[in-house]
């Protein structure tokens, strides 16, 4: 059916509704830009986003319909424009308004209930919810210009550890921050750089900020997340993956599109694997396509501590079958400031975990390189520096030792902890406590040597946490010699954890 403008648009949310539903809006020659209002009731919130694709074919919005008004627009500027949004001029024409469903939701919340979605199209001016305001970063088919996102510009002009946050959720997708109110909290965690990772839709642009900002996505189905990071334009397959989620054919879709980030180098993360309902279960993936698992995520939710324990667990595996896969943190954040989840002492922000980085001066392409290379710690409420060398020479998280080397020497500062805490050191998979010195207040430091046996494959990470167990920090490992692993996919190395 077409549909003109100043007109309604109903949708339907049930389990009979298709996942991706299109309408026609007809856009005569003289709008300046597009009004789309939203009216739902609360209990549908979170279980769909919002596609408008004009004339040519072009999404020019994408958002989730969760938290906060819906009063969307497409206008002319990024002060006039929704995040998510494409500025421009509105072609006169046919275009298409598509409600998409996420039916994790739909599946945990909706139960038997239907109901409607009513968007009414306009072309009036009226108050915009969430607009850009800063910088838009994209071109034609949401592709990330180089013109307009610098990834050489320098937001740090040493080498040291950047803080950061690999994880986060923004009213783009189902989290409560504004952009600005999420600047804000990230500048007040000492962050240098923020990942915005959200479900199956990307940003289009960012407020002003002094942060490195690199952008993510979150593609999201009913067997598992994972995160790309320093993407370059909106992975190809994601209507697909929202279109069919549940169907057979989305594992398909996933594998392509794990092999399209590595055909543009972009970075692969699974994200929350051992989660509940969330965890990772696409058993077949190829670990040679996979460059990070995250280890800790979102430490403050009730089922976290013991997923993220099996992550470690499962990197660990990883390293012990020869694979070089990274460790990195994601707060997950989706919460204001001042709340908790059920049970939990501290809220849910940005920044807990944190991830450090070392790298040179600090630009987009720089930090790709340094995660790449697994130059990270991951920490909560604290700062891991670690001063790692071998014959005569220093090294990082993540560097292979040359051959000649006989012993490495690990030396460790641990900032920012009240109390004294655990420290380990794990070789090859073995653990052994060692002695932590404190140096002030707030401040310990560690040492051990470790000798290396000539020609085999070794691998050396530090482990922190509390005295009652939790984990506070890690240390990706520095490795030495090769070995070709002996299992290939997810599925085989969660097999060898499940029989340990």
């Amino acid at each position: 059916m077409l549909y003109k403008m100043e007109q309604k648009i109903r949708f339907e949310i049930s389990r009979k509704a298709e996942n991706l539903h299109r309408e026609l809006l007809e856009v005569p020659c003289n709008v300046e830009h597009l009004y789309i209002q939203v009216e739902m009731e609360e209990e549908f919130r979170y279980m769909s986003f919002i596609i408008v694709e004009d004339p040519d074919g072009n999404i020019r919005l994408q958002k989730q319909l969760a938290w906060g008004e819906q009063n969307l627009a497409i206008g002319d500027g990024p002060e006039s424009t929704t995040i998510g949004g494409v500025p421009g001029k509105i072609q006169p024409g046919i275009w298409k308004i598509s409600l998409g469903i996420f039916t994790e939701y739909l599946n945990q919340k909706l139960g038997d209930q239907e109901g409607q979605i009513l968007m009414t199209v306009s072309g009036e001016n009226g108050k915009i919810s969430d607009p850009i305001m800063g910088k838009c970063w994209v071109e034609h088919e949401l592709t990330i210009s180089p013109e307009k996102y610098r990834w050489d510009e320098v937001h740090g002009t040493k080498k040291t550890w950047y803080k950061g946050d690999f994880h986060t959720h923004t009213r783009l997708s189902d989290g409560k921050e504004t952009l600005e109110n999420a600047m804000k909290k990230a500048v007040d965690m000492g962050m240098d750089f923020y990942v915005p990772t959200e479900h199956n839709l990307m940003h289009t642009g960012w407020s002003d900020t002094s942060l490195l900002i690199l952008p993510g996505i979150e593609v999201t189905t009913d067997k598992g997340h994972m995160n790309l990071f320093g993407i370059t334009r909106m992975p190809r397959r994601i209507l697909d993956i929202v279109t069919h989620n549940g169907e057979e054919i989305v594992d398909r879709y996933m594998e392509e599109t794990i092999q399209e980030a590595k055909e543009n180098h972009w970075i692969t993360s699974i994200n929350h694997p051992f989660l509940t309902i969330w965890k990772w279960r696409y058993d077949q993936t190829d670990l040679y396509d996979i460059d990070c698992i995250e280890i800790i995520n979102d430490p403050t939710y009730m089922d976290a501590p013991g997923s993220n324990e099996m992550a470690v667990r499962f990197l660990d595996a990883l390293w012990q079958d020869g694979h070089r896969i990274y460790g990195v943190g994601g707060s997950d954040s989706h919460n204001l400031i001042d709340e908790r989840y059920e049970g939990a002492v501290d809220p849910s922000i940005p920044g807990d975990p944190a991830t450090w980085v070392c790298c040179g001066d600090l630009s987009a392409e720089n930090l790709m390189d340094a995660v790449k290379a697994g130059h990270m710690c991951v920490t909560r409420f604290c700062r891991i520096t670690p001063s790692i060398h071998a014959a005569g020479k220093a090294f990082l998280p993540g560097d292979e030792l040359p051959a000649e080397a006989d012993q490495v020497s690990v030396r460790a500062r641990i900032d920012g902890l009240s109390e004294k805490p655990m420290v380990s050191i794990v070789v090859n998979g073995q653990a052994r406590e060692v002695e932590v010195k404190e140096m002030d207040s707030q401040s310990y430091e560690v040492q051990t040597e470790i000798a290396l046996e000539k020609g085999k494959w070794q691998w050396i990470r530090l482990g922190v946490r509390n005295r009652q167990g939790e984990i506070l920090g890690y240390m990706n490992p520095i490795f030495q010699g090769n070995k070709i692993p002996e299992h290939r996919t997810f599925g085989e190395i969660k097999k060898i954890m499940d029989e340990a």
